[in-house]
Order: structure tokens, then sequence, then C-alpha cells
């Protein structure tokens, strides 16, 4: 009898009717999908703004996540619950520092685990940055020891050569008159940089013809408007995501042309040493590759679930190969494009930067390691490029079990965002944010100053592994730079005199200039 009568009526509808019908059926599917994780924070009594059905805050931040968070800083207080800021996940965002201490160092077993605004199934996803509890831990014990001073030592050599080419390269641009494309001549210097010191590979100098390692190099985490758009759409609806991906659709943030290179070679690198491995039998590691290939097992070894064990998979070592490629090249470049930028933009601060290079490295006297201590102004300088110019905006972490934190409960599975960005430039730890100070970096301000204030490169067991190669990078080469020539604006440089540099965040997560700078350049009398 229902069946007749389900029959008869599916004869009554007209086509019209039944994509009405369905049409209804999808949008309520969708709305009951996109809320169901809505009142969570409501739940557990922490405030925030309250989200539209299925857009969550999208409309809230069309003005700029920035300015969104700000606004909401200053209706809730210092911690706030919303929701869809990280895909189809309730999040907590807090800039309380007391509460970051707890999230980052003091019970950071329950915060071990990061987040990306967009996946990537590309060959980072079996780095230590995608790594997460114990699997993170034995990348952690193998990728350290590459980082210390006494191994910053051993390279420097390789960095100063690489910024020696630079400088060369630079002078060749003055000489024909042109204008320096500072992000493109900056990301051949830490290209070739991770190169040498990485993975040994003797790209071309960079004064010469861009080796294909630059070029990739440069544009690994590659985003387009399709990419975005679709991005946007994954946010609301991960699946679509998973979907896109079978289809074979490119929707990762990196780009797959450039990942494919990276693997390749580094796949035939490490068979190469593998074979030569006994014919270096006791001899200490060259290169950042030698680390991992030394701690190589196979894939199915049953070491690799010993968290104590210092091992890494073929797929752990290619993926922590190219992570280190993807950050150490970019940070590098950009940020050097942001100080040399402020640098033009404040002369009477560049020429105290060039005093003190000629003091601690005289004409005549080579650098070494020990003379980048004595780099104190410029320290605060770079240090202060990166608060005003962050590098990302956020660090994001996964919550492993519900907890309380400082009368917050933050339940198992929600994502925790703390906008580091807004951190350094928030006027409880910062007089006068905005201007550009290299003073605040003082021992006598730092030591009057939470250290959670400033966080370029995150904080606690998870802070950013590259951050000293990265910082001795800066200092080498701005002392070749500016013991030879002086950057100044003019009306034909980008931006010109008395603009302001225009920023954009790229995949949700990186943030650099909208146009490349360009500058004027001058031998230095």
């Amino acid at each position: 009898m229902q069946l007749d009568v389900l029959t008869e009526l599916s004869g009554a509808l007209s086509l019209t009717q039944w994509l009405l019908f369905f049409l209804v059926l999808l949008l309520l599917l969708s709305y009951i999908y996109a809320t169901n994780y809505h009142g969570v924070w409501e739940k557990h009594g922490v405030p925030g703004p309250k989200p539209w059905p299925i857009l969550d805050h999208t409309l809230d931040l069309k003005k700029g996540v920035d300015a969104a968070f700000r606004e909401w800083f200053q209706k809730y207080g210092d911690t706030f619950g919303a929701y869809g800021l990280l895909p189809h996940r309730a999040t907590l965002v807090t800039k309380d520092l007391s509460l970051v201490k707890q999230i980052l160092v003091k019970d950071f077993n329950n915060f071990s685990s990061r987040i990306r605004p967009q996946k990537s199934m590309s060959s980072i996803k079996d780095g230590i940055s995608s790594a997460a509890g114990n699997t993170w831990r034995r990348h952690r014990q193998v990728t350290s020891p590459m980082f210390t001073g006494a191994r910053m030592k051993l390279i420097m050599n390789h960095v100063c050569v690489s910024a020696e080419n630079l400088t060369h390269l630079v002078k060749q641009h003055m000489e024909k008159g042109e204008l320096i494309p500072v992000r493109f001549v900056c990301s051949k210097f830490s290209a070739e940089v991770i190169a040498r010191v990485g993975f040994g590979i003797a790209s071309h100098e960079v004064s010469k013809e861009e080796s294909e390692f630059a070029v990739f190099s440069r544009n690994f985490a590659k985003s387009t408007r399709r990419k975005e758009l679709i991005a946007t759409s994954c946010y609301f609806f991960p699946l679509i995501d998973n979907i896109l991906r079978f289809f074979k659709f490119d929707v990762d943030f990196v780009d797959e042309t450039a990942d494919n290179y990276f693997v390749t070679i580094l796949k035939s690198a490490i068979e190469e040493r593998k074979e030569k491995k006994s014919e270096r039998d006791g001899q200490k590691a060259r290169d950042m590759l030698d680390f991992f290939i030394e701690a190589a097992v196979e894939n199915e070894d049953p070491r690799l679930r010993d968290t104590n064990s210092k091992t890494l998979s073929t797929k752990e070592i290619i993926g922590n190969s190219t992570s280190l490629i993807i950050a150490g090249v970019e940070t590098v470049s950009i940020t050097l494009q942001s100080i040399l930028y402020c640098l033009v933009l404040y002369p009477e601060i560049q020429d105290k930067v060039v005093a003190e290079v000629f003091r601690v490295v005289p004409p005549g006297v080579n650098l070494v390691y020990e003379h980048l201590q004595e780099l104190k102004y410029t320290t605060q300088v770079i240090n202060e490029c990166l608060r005003l110019f962050p590098l990302f905006t956020s660090l994001y972490r996964l919550t492993n079990e519900t907890k309380k934190y400082n009368g917050v409960k933050i339940p198992k599975g929600c994502a925790v965002q703390i906008p580091t960005g807004l951190i350094m430039k928030d006027p409880k730890h910062w007089v006068d944010p905005e201007k550009f100070d290299p003073d605040r970096f003082s021992p006598e301000n730092k030591a009057n100053r939470d250290p959670l204030a400033f966080m370029p490169f995150g904080y606690g067991p998870r802070t950013c592994l590259g951050m000293r190669l990265a910082l001795m990078e800066l200092k080498v080469i701005l002392v070749y730079l500016l013991r030879e020539v002086r950057f100044t604006l003019s009306e034909r440089t980008e931006p010109k005199r008395g603009e302001d540099i225009k920023l954009e965040m790229i995949s949700r997560t990186f943030v650099r200039p909208v146009k490349p700078v360009l500058l004027e350049v001058h031998t230095r009398e």
C-alpha cells in the first residue's frame, strides 16, 4: 500500500519539483553537517562571536582576520571561542600569555599536535612539521643535533660563500643601473645555502644562471586564485578536498611539480649515499642529509614504533628534507626583504647597523662565527622586523584530552589558535606597537617583557628547528651587503618613496608582500 502511494506520488511530481526537492534536501543536509559542531563553547561557558549557519564567521572575517580578532578580543577578552577558523572545528583563540604558556610549554603533551589551515598530501606530510605525539619525538631526536651552535659554526663558511656570491649579483645589477628584485635575489641566496648545507648539492652560484633547485624552492608553496577558492570551499566542507583529490585535481598548497622534483633528486641522493655508506664509516656527517641517512631504516622497521629510537624511514627522510627546503628558503628570503625595506625606510638605522658592522668586522677582516654574537644592534633590527612583519601570523595546536586551564575548559579534538602576529603588536606588551624601534630589543627592555610576547619562530618544544640557521644567514648576508652597498627608495622603486609596503596572506598561513620589493642600490662611500 505504502509503495503504491510513493509510486503515485513520484509520478505526480514534475522534473522541476524533483529538482527542487533534492535541492532542499541538499541544503538541509548541508546545514546539519555545517552546524553539527556548533555549541561547544557555549556549553563550556567560553564567550565568543555567534556563528552564522553554514558560513560560520566568514562575513565577519571579510574585514580581515586581524581586524575581526581585535574586535572580538575587545568584546570578549583575551580568550574566545569561534567556529570554522580551521576546517569544521571549534577553535579557541587566545592571546592570554599565561594560557599560551600552558599550551606551548607546561602541558605540551596535551597540545603536541599541530594542525594546518590547509591539508597537504605532498611529501611534507611525512616530515616533522606534520608529525604528532611519539612520531614527532622520534623525528626531533634525529633533527635537533643538526642545528646546534657547534654545527652552525661548521657550516658558516658555506653561508659566507653564498653571501659573497649574492653581493656580486647585487653589484652587477647596480652597475647596469637596475633596481634590485629583493625577493628574487634573496631566494637564490637562501636556496643555495640550503642546497649546500642541507644536501651537498652544488647548485649554480647566485651570481650566475638560476638553478632548478632555486626555482622550485621559490615556487614550492604556490597559491593561485583557483586554489584559494577551492580552499575556501573545503573550509566549509572538508569532504570536497578528498573528492577533488580523488579525481586528480591540483588542490594542494604545495606545488606538485616542485614536490615531484625534490622527491626525485632526494631519492636518487639517498640511494647513492646508502651505496657508499661503508666507504664513509667513521666520518662525520657532511650535511643534513647525512644526518638523516645515518638514522635510516626500512619503512616497516619495528624501531619506527619506538619513541626513543633515533630512526627515520625513507619517506620520513624525504618529508623532513622537503620541509627544510620550503621553510629554509622562503623564511630567509621574505625576512631579508622586510629587513632591507625597513633599512631604506629608516636610513639613520641603516647607518647605525653599518657602523656596527664596520666596528665588529673591519675592512680586511674575514667574518667568523664569533663575530655574529657581537652584532647586537643588528640582531635588534632583525628582531624588530620579525615583530612587525611576521612570517606566520598564528600558531595552531590540537587538543589531545579535555582539560581546564585558568578557568577555561578546552575539549578534546578542539583546535587552539595563538595569533602571534597580534601578540607581537599588542599595546599591553609594546609601547606604540606600529612604530619601528629596534631599541625594544635592548637587554634592558627585553628583561622587562614576557618572552612569550615575541614568538616569530614559535615557542616551547616545537620552536622552529631552523631558527638558528635562519638568524645566522640573515646576519651574514647583512654584513656582506652593507659593507659594500647602500639601499635606498626612489620614485621608481616598489614601494615608492613615501609609500608603505602591502602584505597578503597565502594559504591562510604565510605572509608576504603583495608586490615584490624593488630597491635602488649604490656603492657605499
